[in-house]
């Protein structure tokens, strides 16, 4: 199938090595990894179906907009796990299982694995994340953005203008 990407040796003969090394090691380290990226894909389609659900509770509008960060978040985790199959495959082909004396490891796709696995629990937590503890989170979120923005002299000032409001109010009122 892939003859011409065979190297051969000096007298003409093919090695099977190189070819050996880079095409059939790989193969069921590739495997793993394309399960662990339809694993991931599935939690997020599971994530985007529990999230439409919260917000029909809340009674919020959906837009489009939950649909383009659940595009972007799609981007970014399977484009990490696809780094890492990268990474898992440098290790293989620089055998670095066994010059560590790890030779259990070799061949299987541990940085690939570690990342999934970091994934699908980010995920399962957002699933079960209930839609009132979301919504609490959110408004103390607010709070503290509001905190941050407002200062002491600023809330002083206010409360200042809301009282002299309310007297100018009372004295137009009894006259």
């Amino acid at each position: 199938m892939f003859t011409a990407l065979r190297p051969t040796r000096p007298g003409g003969k093919n090695s099977n090595a190189m070819y050996d090394i880079i095409f059939i090691s790989t193969g069921p380290m590739f495997r793993v990894a394309v399960v662990v990226m339809l694993l991931v894909l599935l939690a997020m389609i599971i994530d985007l179906g529990a999230g439409l659900y919260k917000a029909k509770q809340r009674g919020e509008y959906r837009t489009s907009e939950a649909l383009k960060r659940s595009l972007s978040k799609f981007i970014s985790y399977e484009g990490g796990l696809m780094i890492a199959c990268i990474a898992d495959l440098f290790v293989h082909l620089c055998k670095f299982y066994q010059l560590v004396g790890i030779n259990l490891l070799e061949g299987v796709p541990v940085v690939t694995l570690l990342v999934g696995l970091f994934l699908l629990v980010v995920e399962f937590m957002s699933v079960r994340e209930k839609a009132d503890q979301k919504t609490k989170k959110q408004q103390q979120e607010a709070a503290e953005l509001l905190g941050k923005l407002l200062t002491k002299e600023d809330l002083a000032e206010f409360f200042k203008y809301v009282a002299a409001k309310n007297a100018a109010q009372e004295t137009e009122g009894g006259k």
